[in-house]
């Protein structure tokens, strides 16, 4: 590599979306040659210690108040500031014409949190970032025309394509027929507020069974995003969860259905076929090469405000079964066209240095 190792790169974080973004750029920048700071923001920290642990069980990162961000972003410490969450503070710097001008401040670069199915007030919130990466890819090329649009005189940011999570799988990923899914762990990945009733959730409770019950030789998980106890302060809530209502109930598990509550990256290690309703997981598993499978004729599926998003953001992939699909584990591979919209390429972090230097020197220059 022809550059010399950077300044060192902040990636704040305080909830499991942010850490899972935290970490997988960390290791994408590392690779590149930066050295990465992660630090967990105080004021909105809604994580247990055991989901810190299953991501960074070295305890390598350190602590923000809100006045220690802003100082991060604003006195040199910090090359580059890199976020999926634009916090408060930042948002406040960000608007503030003396905080552009300074001189050796953090270039301030923001990504969005994840798949987002109300990409509207993200997009606000970032738009005085001085550099965005956006996805799916026509959402990053029509925010790029929408800020040059701009007439209130300030720069519009750099706009790049992509996410850390959202990297493109390998062309070879995707292997169709009868030996694709065959065999492994079956998983299904839990979304906290959807599907949003008790009923929606009894009838993917009585699918996972009867999954179960049709592959006895295979583990069925239902994978879940966090213990009933955990994110109690997290702006979603979950309301009826799978644990709960299998006690509940009293429905006869079969032995090989089971709960986890483990790191998508041991979930894909064993998956043989992955199912989801409107958990972005969708992508994860794609990402890794894992069959995927999209259900959204749950019952109740229309008072859900996510199954409108998830089947307008999907409907072109390919991956949408039907009720029977899911039963017989019947996948198939998705379309090209819409994984190519959808994910960047994995020189992902690199192109983040490109762009930091770029607005380093534009700023210099200025």
């Amino acid at each position: 590599m022809d550059r010399p190792l950077s300044q060192t790169y902040l990636i704040p974080f305080c909830d499991d979306s942010t850490l899972i973004f935290a970490t997988a750029m960390r290791r994408l920048l590392i690779e590149a040659g930066v050295k990465v700071d992660l630090a967990l923001y105080e004021p909105e920290a809604v994580l247990s210690a055991r989901q810190i642990t299953a991501y960074l069980p070295q305890g390598d990162f350190g602590m923000l108040t809100a006045d220690g961000l802003k100082s991060a972003a604003a006195s040199g410490q910090y090359e580059a500031l890199v976020t999926s969450r634009v916090f408060e503070p930042l948002k406040t710097l960000l608007e503030l014409p003396a905080f552009k001008a300074v001189g050796r401040r953090a270039q301030i670069i923001g990504f969005l949190g994840g798949l987002d199915f109300f990409p509207e007030r993200g997009l606000r919130n970032r738009k005085h970032c001085d550099a965005v990466y956006l996805f799916p890819k026509d959402t990053a090329d029509r925010f790029e025309v929408d800020m040059l649009a701009r007439k209130d005189g300030t720069a519009p940011p750099l706009v790049g394509f992509g996410h850390p999570v959202f990297l493109m799988p390998p062309p070879q990923s995707f292997e169709v027929g009868e030996a694709a899914g065959a065999t492994g762990d079956i998983y299904f990945f839990t979304q906290a507020i959807s599907p949003s009733t008790k009923r929606a959730r009894l009838h993917i409770l009585d699918m996972l069974i009867a999954i179960a019950r049709a592959n006895p030789k295979r583990n069925v998980w239902i994978k879940l995003r966090h213990l009933p106890s955990e994110n109690t302060d997290h702006l979603h809530q979950e309301r009826f969860s799978y644990p709960e209502l299998l006690d509940m109930q009293g429905r006869k598990r079969p032995e090989n259905l089971k709960l986890t509550a483990c790191t998508m990256a041991e979930a894909v290690r064993t998956a043989g076929v992955g199912i989801t309703c409107t958990s972005t997981a969708a992508v994860d598993l794609l990402r890794e090469g894992v069959p995927t499978m999209v259900y959204l004729d749950y019952v109740d599926n229309y008072v859900d405000p996510l199954a409108p998003p998830m089947r307008s953001l999907f409907h072109k992939s390919g991956l949408i079964k039907s009720l029977e699909d899911i039963l017989r584990l019947r996948h198939s591979a998705p379309n090209p066209e819409w994984i190519a919209n959808m994910f960047c390429h994995r020189d992902l972090a690199n192109d983040v240095v490109k762009t930091v230097a770029r607005l380093r020197a534009a700023q210099s220059a200025a």
